[in-house]
């Protein structure tokens, strides 16, 4: 291991915490895939080994001039949109212990969204194919449910019946019912009042899924191990 001297390591490795969202030098040392004294002796030398930060920086796509100097890019976004992927979705839609769930989730920029409350949400089936592909992420503000316009496709959560992305209507018959329907006619068409909506988030964009860019795979999979420790630690309580 190379080590460089840094004008102070503890600095470094405190804004490399912040950006990963985690609190502990152990809990870095498994990112970084180095024993946890490690650290310690980073601190007391004020040395930082660059390699393994800059590679960590660059598979979590932080800025480096962030990272080692405390210096944002002009015009950057804040990384604030929390991203529910598949394997969270249940937890999140029952609702239980949302901000810890949150907390730990990660995180991404998006300088077309401009409301705070913002999600991005994976796409578990194929009912809105070919407008919206399975597995691909959906980005999306919060919208009251007041505000729903009719055939706008929404992410709609309710706290029985799970989360739904689907187009959504008034229903003719009764205003507090919302018809959710697919673009896939293999679907049917689901009904929720208005009482069963705790949360409405409108889409206002899509990414797909490139499973075939390895930086961004092996994200996802460290993601969900973090995802994996949460929802363990929960069961245990």
């Amino acid at each position: 291991m190379q080590e460089n001297k840094s004008q102070n390591a503890i600095s470094v490795i405190e804004r490399l915490k912040k950006a990963l969202k985690i609190k502990t030098d152990i809990e870095l040392s498994e990112f970084l895939n180095i024993k946890p004294n490690t650290i310690s002796t980073w601190k007391k030398r004020n040395s930082v080994d660059f390699d393994s930060i800059i590679t960590i920086c660059e598979l979590y796509e932080l800025d480096l001039n962030e990272i080692f100097l405390n210096k944002k890019k002009a015009g950057s976004f804040t990384n604030h949109t929390p991203l529910i992927s598949r394997e969270v979705q249940f937890q999140y839609a029952k609702g239980n212990d949302v901000v810890s769930l949150l907390d730990i989730l990660p995180k991404y920029s998006f300088p077309f969204i401009i409301e705070e409350d913002s999600r991005v949400f994976q796409v578990v089936s194929n009912n809105m194919f070919p407008v919206i592909d399975e597995n691909s992420f959906v980005i999306c503000e919060r919208i009251d449910v007041d505000r729903i316009e009719n055939d706008s496709i929404i992410v709609v959560i309710s706290r029985e019946k799970g989360l739904f992305i689907n187009r959504v209507a008034k229903s003719i018959y009764d205003d507090h019912i919302f018809v959710l329907s697919n673009e896939n006619d293999f679907y049917s068409s689901v009904k929720l009042s208005v009482v069963e909506i705790a949360e409405a988030w409108v889409v206002r964009g899509v990414l797909s899924y490139d499973v075939n860019n390895a930086n961004k795979f092996k994200f996802m999979n460290e993601s969900i191990k973090r995802i994996n420790k949460f929802l363990d630690d929960t069961k245990v309580k």
